[in-house]
C-alpha cells in the first residue's frame, strides 16, 4: 500500500478554526439533534400527505356499495312558492330591476295606481305607457328573459295577477305588467 506523502498540515492538532485544506475530523451532531431532524421531516412529510388525501378526495366522490336492502327514497315534499323581496337587493341589482306598466285599458289613472301600489312594496318607480290597444281583457305580467322570470313572479304576486308569461313581444324593460279590463275594480 503506497502512502501519501506528508505535508505540514498533516500533523496540525484538532484546531476549532479552519486549517489547511479542511483535513480535520468530522464533528459529529448529538443523537437527538438527528432524532428531532427525522421526527420533524417525517411531521412535514405527514401534513402534506394528508393535505393531498384531503384535496383528491374532495374532488372524487366515491360510491361506497351497500349490501342489503335498499331504503326507499321518501318523498320530498313540493316547496311553497317562494317570491323575491325588494328589500333583501343590493343597490346593484335594485337598479337592474326595470319595470314597465302597460295601460291596455280605457282608465287614465289606473298606472298610475298601480305604479303606487308597486312603490309603496319597495319596488322601483316603473315608467307607464299606453299599450297598442285600450280593450285588452286580462293582466298579464310579461319577462323576456329565463333569469327574470322569479322577477316576474314577485311581481305579480305583489299585484294579484294570476296570467304571467314569457314572450319576445316586449323589449326594453326586464318586465311588463300589461293592464287590462280585469284589473279594474
Amino acid at each position: 500500500m503506497s502512502n501519501y506523502p506528508q505535508d505540514r498540515f498533516d500533523k496540525a492538532e484538532a484546531v476549532t478554526g479552519r486549517s489547511g485544506s479542511h483535513r480535520r475530523p468530522v464533528r459529529r451532531l448529538p443523537w437527538w439533534v438527528k432524532a428531532l431532524s427525522v421526527l420533524g421531516s417525517s411531521g412535514v412529510i405527514i401534513v402534506v400527505a394528508l393535505a393531498g388525501i384531503t384535496v383528491i378526495d374532495a374532488r372524487l366522490n366515491f360510491q361506497i356499495p351497500s349490501f342489503g336492502p335498499t331504503p326507499t327514497p321518501t318523498p320530498t315534499p313540493t316547496p311553497t312558492p317562494t317570491f323575491l323581496d325588494p328589500t333583501t337587493l343590493t343597490e346593484r341589482q335594485f337598479a337592474a330591476v326595470t319595470l314597465t306598466i302597460l295601460n291596455g285599458t280605457t282608465s287614465p289613472t289606473l298606472p298610475a295606481d298601480v305604479a303606487a301600489i308597486l312603490t309603496s312594496q319597495n319596488w322601483p318607480q316603473p315608467t307607464i305607457a299606453d299599450a297598442s290597444e285600450t280593450t285588452v281583457k286580462e293582466s298579464v305580467i310579461v319577462y323576456r328573459y329565463p333569469a327574470d322570470q322569479l322577477l316576474a313572479e314577485s311581481i305579480a304576486n305583489a299585484l294579484g295577477i294570476e296570467l304571467i308569461q314569457k314572450s319576445e313581444l316586449y323589449r326594453g324593460a326586464r318586465v311588463y305588467v300589461v293592464l287590462g279590463a280585469d284589473f279594474v275594480k
